[in-house]
Protein backbone atom coordinates (compact mmCIF):
# COMPACT_ATOMS: atom_id res chain seq x y z
CA UNK A 1 0.00 0.00 0.00
CA UNK A 2 3.06 2.23 0.58
CA UNK A 3 4.47 2.06 -2.42
CA UNK A 4 1.56 2.26 -4.47
CA UNK A 5 0.60 6.14 -2.43
CA UNK A 6 4.16 6.81 -3.54
CA UNK A 7 3.95 5.72 -7.44
CA UNK A 8 0.19 7.77 -7.78
CA UNK A 9 2.02 10.76 -5.52
CA UNK A 10 4.71 10.47 -7.91
CA UNK A 11 2.29 10.41 -11.38
CA UNK A 12 0.52 13.37 -9.92
CA UNK A 13 3.40 15.65 -9.25
CA UNK A 14 4.99 14.11 -12.42
CA UNK A 15 1.59 15.83 -14.23
CA UNK A 16 1.87 19.18 -11.95
CA UNK A 17 5.35 19.75 -13.69
CA UNK A 18 4.58 19.16 -16.83
CA UNK A 19 1.75 21.09 -17.02
CA UNK A 20 3.67 24.15 -14.93
CA UNK A 21 6.70 23.85 -17.79
CA UNK A 22 4.17 23.52 -20.99
CA UNK A 23 3.07 26.82 -19.31
CA UNK A 24 6.25 28.25 -18.50
CA UNK A 25 7.60 27.25 -22.00
CA UNK A 26 4.66 28.91 -23.88
CA UNK A 27 4.55 32.12 -22.01
CA UNK A 28 8.50 32.77 -22.06
CA UNK A 29 8.77 31.75 -26.10
CA UNK A 30 5.97 34.57 -26.62
CA UNK A 31 8.56 37.46 -26.18
CA UNK A 32 8.15 41.33 -26.16
CA UNK A 33 5.46 42.72 -28.81
CA UNK A 34 3.71 45.97 -29.52
CA UNK A 35 0.57 47.13 -30.32
CA UNK A 36 -0.21 50.83 -30.59
CA UNK A 37 -1.83 52.34 -27.41
CA UNK A 38 -5.62 54.31 -27.84
CA UNK A 39 -8.10 55.43 -25.47
CA UNK A 40 -10.09 52.28 -26.84
CA UNK A 41 -11.19 50.56 -23.50
CA UNK A 42 -11.10 46.84 -23.29
CA UNK A 43 -14.07 45.14 -21.75
CA UNK A 44 -13.98 41.95 -20.85
CA UNK A 45 -17.55 39.73 -20.14
CA UNK A 46 -17.07 36.49 -18.69
CA UNK A 47 -19.18 33.40 -18.75
CA UNK A 48 -20.93 31.30 -16.24
CA UNK A 49 -20.08 31.43 -13.05
CA UNK A 50 -17.04 33.60 -13.85
CA UNK A 51 -15.73 37.22 -12.27
CA UNK A 52 -13.04 39.43 -12.44
CA UNK A 53 -10.92 36.43 -11.66
CA UNK A 54 -11.85 35.31 -14.73
CA UNK A 55 -10.21 37.90 -16.88
CA UNK A 56 -6.96 38.63 -14.32
CA UNK A 57 -4.28 36.34 -15.95
CA UNK A 58 -5.13 38.79 -19.26
CA UNK A 59 -5.37 42.20 -17.95
CA UNK A 60 -2.46 41.17 -16.01
CA UNK A 61 -0.52 39.63 -18.87
CA UNK A 62 -1.20 42.47 -21.00
CA UNK A 63 0.11 45.06 -18.34
CA UNK A 64 3.28 43.07 -17.27
CA UNK A 65 4.42 43.42 -21.28
CA UNK A 66 3.20 47.14 -21.90
CA UNK A 67 0.49 45.59 -24.28
CA UNK A 68 -2.66 47.10 -22.47
CA UNK A 69 -3.05 48.81 -19.16
CA UNK A 70 -5.04 47.12 -16.34
CA UNK A 71 -7.37 50.22 -15.49
CA UNK A 72 -10.91 49.15 -13.53
CA UNK A 73 -12.39 46.08 -12.09
CA UNK A 74 -16.38 47.48 -12.09
CA UNK A 75 -19.52 45.27 -10.35
CA UNK A 76 -23.08 45.56 -12.01
CA UNK A 77 -25.88 44.91 -9.49
CA UNK A 78 -29.13 43.02 -10.60
CA UNK A 79 -30.67 46.82 -9.85
CA UNK A 80 -28.60 47.88 -13.10
CA UNK A 81 -26.54 50.06 -10.77
CA UNK A 82 -23.36 49.87 -11.38
CA UNK A 83 -19.88 50.11 -9.63
CA UNK A 84 -16.30 50.70 -9.66
CA UNK A 85 -14.72 47.65 -7.34
CA UNK A 86 -11.29 48.65 -8.01
CA UNK A 87 -9.15 51.23 -9.73
CA UNK A 88 -5.82 50.39 -10.57
CA UNK A 89 -4.13 52.65 -13.04
CA UNK A 90 -5.81 56.03 -15.16
CA UNK A 91 -8.20 55.90 -17.79
CA UNK A 92 -6.42 57.18 -20.89
CA UNK A 93 -4.29 56.41 -23.97
CA UNK A 94 -2.83 53.20 -22.84
CA UNK A 95 -4.87 50.53 -23.97
CA UNK A 96 -7.41 50.40 -20.68
CA UNK A 97 -8.39 47.01 -19.45
CA UNK A 98 -11.74 46.77 -17.62
CA UNK A 99 -12.88 43.82 -15.73
CA UNK A 100 -16.82 42.72 -15.24
CA UNK A 101 -18.12 40.96 -13.00
CA UNK A 102 -22.22 40.79 -12.58
CA UNK A 103 -24.16 40.35 -9.60
CA UNK A 104 -25.93 37.46 -11.58
CA UNK A 105 -23.39 35.04 -13.42
CA UNK A 106 -25.63 32.68 -14.92
CA UNK A 107 -28.37 34.33 -16.69
CA UNK A 108 -26.52 35.64 -19.98
CA UNK A 109 -30.42 37.02 -20.96
CA UNK A 110 -30.59 39.27 -17.93
CA UNK A 111 -26.87 40.38 -17.59
CA UNK A 112 -27.00 41.34 -21.49
CA UNK A 113 -30.06 43.95 -20.12
CA UNK A 114 -27.47 45.40 -17.52
CA UNK A 115 -24.93 46.33 -20.48
CA UNK A 116 -25.92 49.49 -21.79
CA UNK A 117 -26.28 50.44 -17.58
CA UNK A 118 -22.48 49.31 -17.52
CA UNK A 119 -21.42 51.06 -20.88
CA UNK A 120 -23.39 54.41 -19.64
CA UNK A 121 -21.30 54.01 -16.64
CA UNK A 122 -17.71 53.71 -18.49
CA UNK A 123 -18.58 56.69 -21.12
CA UNK A 124 -19.78 59.07 -18.09
CA UNK A 125 -17.57 58.07 -15.21
CA UNK A 126 -14.57 58.01 -17.53
CA UNK A 127 -15.41 59.46 -20.89
CA UNK A 128 -14.73 55.95 -22.40
CA UNK A 129 -15.85 56.50 -26.18
CA UNK A 130 -15.23 53.26 -27.48
CA UNK A 131 -14.74 49.46 -26.54
CA UNK A 132 -13.31 46.32 -27.52
CA UNK A 133 -15.51 43.75 -26.31
CA UNK A 134 -14.21 40.39 -25.37
CA UNK A 135 -16.54 37.45 -23.87
CA UNK A 136 -15.53 33.92 -22.75
CA UNK A 137 -17.74 31.17 -23.26
CA UNK A 138 -21.49 32.58 -22.70
CA UNK A 139 -20.26 36.08 -22.31
CA UNK A 140 -20.22 36.03 -25.77
CA UNK A 141 -23.56 35.45 -25.62
CA UNK A 142 -24.12 38.46 -23.19
CA UNK A 143 -22.11 40.83 -25.65
CA UNK A 144 -23.79 39.36 -28.64
CA UNK A 145 -27.27 39.95 -26.93
CA UNK A 146 -26.73 43.44 -26.00
CA UNK A 147 -25.32 44.65 -29.68
CA UNK A 148 -28.34 43.20 -31.08
CA UNK A 149 -31.36 43.41 -28.74
CA UNK A 150 -30.44 46.67 -26.18
CA UNK A 151 -29.75 49.65 -27.17
CA UNK A 152 -25.98 50.05 -28.10
CA UNK A 153 -26.70 53.50 -29.70
CA UNK A 154 -27.34 56.36 -27.46
CA UNK A 155 -24.93 57.62 -24.91
CA UNK A 156 -22.48 54.46 -24.83
CA UNK A 157 -19.14 53.95 -26.15
CA UNK A 158 -18.83 52.86 -29.55
CA UNK A 159 -17.78 48.87 -29.78
CA UNK A 160 -15.34 48.40 -32.39
CA UNK A 161 -14.22 44.78 -32.50
CA UNK A 162 -16.17 42.26 -30.58
CA UNK A 163 -14.10 38.78 -29.28
CA UNK A 164 -15.98 35.93 -29.11
CA UNK A 165 -13.78 33.28 -27.55
CA UNK A 166 -15.15 29.57 -27.13
CA UNK A 167 -19.10 30.46 -27.84
CA UNK A 168 -21.93 28.88 -29.99
CA UNK A 169 -24.80 31.58 -31.27
CA UNK A 170 -28.41 30.79 -32.60
CA UNK A 171 -27.59 30.41 -36.72
CA UNK A 172 -31.64 31.68 -36.99
CA UNK A 173 -32.21 34.89 -35.76
CA UNK A 174 -33.56 37.28 -37.93
CA UNK A 175 -35.34 39.22 -36.55
CA UNK A 176 -31.99 41.22 -34.74
CA UNK A 177 -28.85 40.37 -36.69
CA UNK A 178 -29.12 43.47 -38.69
CA UNK A 179 -29.22 45.31 -35.09
CA UNK A 180 -25.40 44.58 -34.87
CA UNK A 181 -23.16 48.09 -36.06
CA UNK A 182 -21.98 47.89 -39.93
CA UNK A 183 -18.88 48.85 -38.58
CA UNK A 184 -17.84 45.94 -36.16
CA UNK A 185 -15.22 43.70 -36.39
CA UNK A 186 -15.67 40.31 -35.06
CA UNK A 187 -13.15 37.77 -33.91
CA UNK A 188 -14.45 34.01 -33.44
CA UNK A 189 -11.71 32.45 -31.20
CA UNK A 190 -12.19 28.89 -30.26
CA UNK A 191 -9.54 26.09 -28.87
CA UNK A 192 -8.63 22.78 -30.12
CA UNK A 193 -7.00 19.89 -27.81
CA UNK A 194 -4.58 18.11 -29.71
CA UNK A 195 -6.65 18.61 -32.66
CA UNK A 196 -9.55 16.39 -31.09
CA UNK A 197 -12.00 18.95 -32.62
CA UNK A 198 -12.97 20.39 -29.18
CA UNK A 199 -11.93 22.25 -26.40
CA UNK A 200 -12.84 19.79 -24.47
CA UNK A 201 -16.67 21.36 -23.93
CA UNK A 202 -17.54 22.67 -26.97
CA UNK A 203 -16.77 21.36 -30.43
CA UNK A 204 -15.22 23.46 -32.95
CA UNK A 205 -17.92 22.40 -35.33
CA UNK A 206 -20.37 24.18 -33.38
CA UNK A 207 -18.46 27.48 -32.81
CA UNK A 208 -17.72 27.49 -36.80
CA UNK A 209 -21.01 28.48 -37.98
CA UNK A 210 -21.09 31.96 -36.59
CA UNK A 211 -19.72 32.98 -39.88
CA UNK A 212 -23.61 32.13 -41.28
CA UNK A 213 -25.05 34.44 -38.46
CA UNK A 214 -22.66 37.53 -39.16
CA UNK A 215 -21.05 37.75 -42.12
CA UNK A 216 -22.24 40.62 -44.71
CA UNK A 217 -23.96 42.23 -41.73
CA UNK A 218 -20.74 43.30 -40.37
CA UNK A 219 -17.37 45.39 -41.21
CA UNK A 220 -15.33 42.31 -41.19
CA UNK A 221 -15.16 38.66 -39.89
CA UNK A 222 -12.34 36.12 -38.87
CA UNK A 223 -12.05 32.41 -37.59
CA UNK A 224 -9.62 30.92 -35.47
CA UNK A 225 -8.80 27.89 -33.98
CA UNK A 226 -5.80 27.68 -31.48
CA UNK A 227 -4.41 24.40 -31.25
CA UNK A 228 -2.82 23.05 -28.13
CA UNK A 229 -2.69 20.44 -25.01
CA UNK A 230 -4.99 20.96 -22.23
CA UNK A 231 -2.88 23.21 -20.71
CA UNK A 232 -3.25 25.62 -23.54
CA UNK A 233 -6.24 24.92 -25.60
CA UNK A 234 -8.82 24.00 -22.88
CA UNK A 235 -12.08 25.99 -22.78
CA UNK A 236 -11.25 27.64 -19.16
CA UNK A 237 -7.53 27.64 -20.28
CA UNK A 238 -7.76 29.86 -23.26
CA UNK A 239 -7.98 33.08 -21.19
CA UNK A 240 -4.79 31.62 -18.91
CA UNK A 241 -2.95 31.80 -22.47
CA UNK A 242 -0.32 34.18 -23.15
CA UNK A 243 -0.31 33.16 -26.67
CA UNK A 244 -3.80 33.56 -26.89
CA UNK A 245 -3.48 37.16 -25.38
CA UNK A 246 -0.75 37.84 -28.27
CA UNK A 247 -3.23 37.04 -30.64
CA UNK A 248 -6.63 39.18 -29.25
CA UNK A 249 -4.03 41.86 -28.58
CA UNK A 250 -2.70 42.09 -31.87
CA UNK A 251 -6.10 41.80 -33.60
CA UNK A 252 -7.64 44.63 -31.35
CA UNK A 253 -4.88 47.12 -31.48
CA UNK A 254 -2.96 46.08 -34.63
Amino acid sequence: MKYKKTFILTIFLAIIALGFGGWWYNNNKIGHYQVKQTRTATVFIPGLGGNTITSDFMASDWDKRGVATRALQVYVKNNGEVSTKKQFNRVGKNNPVVQVEFQTNNKPGFEGSLMPNLMKYLHKEYNINSVNLIGHSSGGTIIYDYLTRHDHTTDVPKTKHFVSMANTYPLSDPKYINNLPKDLSILNFCGNINRSGSDGLIPVKDVKPMRQLVEGKVKSYQFYVYHGDPQQAQHSMLHENPAVNKIIAEYMYG
